[in-house]
């Protein structure tokens, strides 16, 4: 058995111990203690487990890519490592004979993208002036992070709207059923299997800053409802802002 220390970070903090708790029960570990904080970036769960060793990664994975989990970290009670995602107020402390402090993962600003949300609804599919204000109204750091995290918050909202009929797909059908008309109201795209082609993004000029983090929040909140089984990733494989011909996502789950 093995004591584990956890630091989430999540967008709101309703139900958030309930849902993280049924991950952590389902694989075979108990909850020993938990702290619930809140700030302008979210919600922050601090937690102490204890399970057994053989099923460590399967729960760090599990609560790493649950829907409701921005940032995710976690380590052995006994390493003299930090988890350091949570404010240093409300972190949870383990004694240990060293602790290493680092920096904290950048979180998205989940202020601005409250604000801004009833707009890219109102707006939609009009929606990139609302963007342009939300890069420029946060820090460089949480650019992209906020960008992820709004696109996100609109898919679900999109999926909802238009496609609330397409849930249990297999990963192909709901890209064609839904990823697609969706992103097409946004962007010129071309679609290939699992890989998604944004042409000219207007999010990435060239030599620019790079924005279609956004589009890979979207596709994961549009098709994290339409897709049976496992949570939808998009990985990010080349963007316009960097030289690339366009900016291409990868679709996986």
């Amino acid at each position: 058995m093995i004591e584990l220390e956890i630091q989430v970070l999540s967008d709101r903090r309703e139900g958030l111990v309930m849902e993280l708790g049924q991950v952590i029960t389902a694989n075979h570990y108990a909850l020993l203690r938990q702290s619930l904080t809140h700030d302008g970036r979210g919600a922050w769960l601090s937690m102490v487990v204890r399970g057994p060793s053989e099923q460590r990664f399967a729960l760090e994975e599990m609560l790493g890519t649950h829907s409701r989990v921005l940032s995710f970290e976690a380590a052995l009670c006994e390493e003299a490592t930090a988890i350091a995602v949570a404010p240093p107020k409300s972190a949870l402390r383990i004694a240990a004979p060293s602790v290493a402090e680092v920096e904290p993962p950048v979180a998205p600003d989940i202020a601005q993208i409250e604000q801004l949300l009833p707009q890219l609804v109102r707006d939609f599919p009009s929606i990139y002036p609302g963007l342009a204000a939300l890069e420029n109204g946060v820090a460089e750091s949480a650019r992209e992070p906020s960008l992820f995290l709004a696109g996100r918050r609109m898919g679900v909202w999109v999926h909802k709207r238009d496609y609330a009929e397409s849930i249990g797909l297999n990963l192909g059908d709901a890209i064609r059923r839904v990823a697609v008309p969706a992103l097409r109201q946004l962007a010129e795209i071309e679609q290939r299997g699992v890989h998604v082609h944004v042409l000219n993004c207007p999010m990435c000029m060239r030599g620019g800053r790079s924005g279609c983090k956004f589009y890979g929040g979207y596709l994961e909140g549009l098709l994290g409802a339409a897709v049976a089984g496992k949570k939808v990733r998009v990985r990010h494989l080349s963007c316009r802002a960097d030289g690339a011909a366009h900016c291409s996502l990868e679709i996986a789950h």
